[in-house]
């Protein structure tokens, strides 16, 4: 399950883009309707509305803005995001602006590495465990869903703590230089299947070459799996 931290913290850049206007209701502070806004806006983009969580750091818990009688607009620089983000509020009456920094803290549960692992090590034998992570932290990538480590080994050496990310992941080798494939084709709703040897080594998605054991033709084709090739 996925819990969500909103930090606050006072400063001064300029910001653009009108991301929505909030009303500031007499009986909630600007905070509050703040955090509301902005985890309402966070669900709309995740689709996530439980587990989120709320606080406010840097700021003191009675720190108060002037009473705004229209709509609180709150405005972004960019898309809303896990870490740093610039927020604007403005009134319109009575007239009066303020900047803050917004902390987004997403967390949720991504791939770290619980014991070492060598370049070449295959995912399906190493020790992986998905543990709660600030994703705000994690600007180089993260694995989210295990299917994303299946059929792959990593490309270098790494350490035990480490959260695992994309580019440090390979597909395995499917298939050796000279193995004997199994070639797919279809054309339509024929398909047709024969044997072939692979010219060169091949991780799924490669496209390599083989030779048909029948026709003696060299063709191109995409690796699908072990030993297995198809001919798009």
């Amino acid at each position: 399950m996925r819990r969500i931290i909103v930090l606050l913290l006072i400063y001064q850049p300029l910001w653009a883009d009108k991301l929505w206007a909030a009303e500031l209701w007499a009986t909630e502070s600007w905070q509050a309707t703040l955090q509301h806004q902005l985890l309402q806006q966070w669900t709309d983009i995740s689709g996530d509305a439980h587990g989120n969580r709320v606080s406010l750091v840097g700021l003191s818990p009675d720190y108060q803005l002037p009473a705004c009688s229209q709509a609180l607009n709150i405005e972004l620089a960019r898309p809303l995001q896990p870490g740093r983000n610039g927020v604007e509020l403005r009134c319109a009456s009575p007239w009066w602006q303020q900047f803050v920094a917004v902390e987004l803290h997403v967390m949720e549960s991504v791939a770290i590495l619980t014991q070492a692992a060598r370049s070449g090590d295959s995912t399906a034998s190493a020790s992986i465990q998905f543990v709660q992570q600030d994703l705000g932290n994690l600007q180089q990538g993260y694995i989210r869903n295990p299917e994303q480590l299946q059929d792959m080994e990593f490309r270098r050496n790494l350490r035990p703590g480490t959260v695992i990310t994309p580019d440090m992941l390979i597909s395995k080798l499917l298939i050796e230089r000279g193995a004997l494939v199994r070639i797919h084709l279809q054309r339509g709703a024929i398909q047709l299947q024969t044997e072939g040897d692979a010219l060169s080594l091949g991780r799924k998605g490669d496209t390599i070459r083989v030779r048909n054991r029948r026709s003696g033709k060299t063709l191109t084709a995409e690796v699908i799996g072990p030993g297995e090739v198809t001919i798009r």
